[in-house]
């Protein structure tokens, strides 16, 4: 029995029971069993539109649980992303500063480079002043030369006459400190006043030093040795250690009766142990005794004596003596009282003095008992000091 049939029976048996008593026609019942049908497939119809409905409904709440569930899902997903992005976003950040750091780094190298070129330049300028300078002295001093070539210089070789000592333009300026410097400049005029004329006599001119670099005076005492030409030393005010040792170990020596000449023992700086120590006075020893034994010969006495005397004449050693003492003594050979520069061109002239860099700060200072403190350059292999000026404190690098 189909799904209808039923439906009918069930809203037709109340109407059956109520009117059961009632007699109808044929055509009513099937009029009302009709009627009937169509109201049962209006509410089956009514029925099929809600379950339709509910059904959409569903689907619809469906849809929309999907949707969110996707909505999350994609939320999630793009978290990562967003992370991600934001991560991008700050080091891209940070490369750009670090880029500015590093262009404000390259302008400020630059800057820096630009100020040193510049500084360079203004060197340069200055160098270029100088030598300038020089250049022109130089020409003066040719031009002066070119007109003093016209007349003759006599070149005696005994240059004292009737008292006078007389010092051609065969001249070499000694002063200052005894270095390789000095020492190359004196040994390079002596080889070149010999090239001229290997008979005149050469004058070195010494108007103050306190002596230096035993290797340096080493190499004066032996180009004067080897000279063709008689070299003469001329000490005009003050000669000590080294520079007396070249004094009065040359042929012929000239002082004022007021010039002073200072003779002392070397002075050594050691370092090192017992051994090294040993070693190094010991080689200072040979040092020593090699040109003391040659000064001591000259003037007639041994190296002991001689020391000995240098403790008697002051505590310190430091024995200085005045010009006519130092010719009683043999220390110089001729005491004079006058002395004539017969040069008449500049070509002995000593190139100029160049300060020399202080990186100790020694140079500018004082000592606690009021000298000035000096610094020495590092000396050579074997080489040691023997000088001496009581106005300066060494020191020793």
């Amino acid at each position: 029995m189909s799904r209808l049939a039923y439906v009918f029976l069930f809203l037709a048996a109340p109407l059956m029971a109520q009117f059961s008593p009632v007699k109808k026609t044929p055509e009513v019942i099937k009029a009302e069993i009709e009627t009937d049908v169509i109201r049962a497939r209006l509410e089956l119809a009514a029925s099929q539109r809600k379950l339709a409905a509910l059904n959409q409904t569903l689907e619809l709440r469906k849809l929309e649980a999907e949707a969110a569930l996707r909505a999350a899902r994609a939320e999630a997903a793009a978290a990562p992303i967003e992370a991600e992005q934001s991560k991008l976003k700050l080091e891209a950040a940070l490369a750009a500063a670090q880029a500015a750091v590093a262009s404000a780094d390259k302008d400020r190298a630059r800057a820096e480079l630009e100020v040193q070129a510049r500084l360079a330049a203004a060197e340069v300028s200055v160098e270029y002043a100088k030598v300038s300078s020089v250049a022109t002295i130089a020409r003066l001093q040719q031009k002066v030369a070119d007109i003093a070539s016209g007349a003759k210089v006599a070149y005696p070789k005994d240059p004292l006459i009737d008292g006078v000592l007389h010092i051609s333009d065969r001249r070499i300026p000694f002063n200052g400190r005894v270095d390789d410097k000095l020492a190359q400049f004196v040994c390079g005029r002596i080889a070149f006043y010999n090239a001229l004329d290997g008979e005149a006599p050469i004058f070195i001119v010494i108007d103050r030093s306190p002596g230096g670099s035993v290797m340096s005076g080493y190499m004066m005492l032996q180009a004067m040795e080897a000279s063709k030409a008689p070299v003469y030393v001329v000490v005009k005010g003050y000669a000590a250690s080294m520079a007396a040792i070249v004094t009065t170990l040359a042929k012929r020596s000239f002082v004022y009766p007021n010039t002073i000449v200072l003779h002392h023992q070397a002075s050594v700086g050691l370092s090192g142990n017992v051994t090294q120590l040993k070693e190094q006075l010991k080689w200072s020893k040979v040092w020593c005794e090699r040109i003391f034994e040659k000064v001591a010969a000259r003037i007639g006495t041994t190296v002991d004596d001689f020391v000995a005397q240098m403790y008697k004449g002051t505590s310190t050693g430091d024995w200085k003596i005045l010009g006519d003492e130092a010719g009683r003594r043999k220390w110089v050979t001729d005491v004079v009282d006058r002395m004539s520069e017969d040069s008449l061109t500049v070509a002995a002239a000593v190139p100029p003095v160049v300060a020399e860099p202080n990186p100790d700060g020694f140079n500018a200072g004082k000592a606690t008992d009021g000298r000035a403190r000096q610094a020495l350059p590092p000396l050579g292999p074997c080489d040691i000091w023997w000088m001496y000026d009581p106005t300066v404190e060494f020191v020793l690098r």
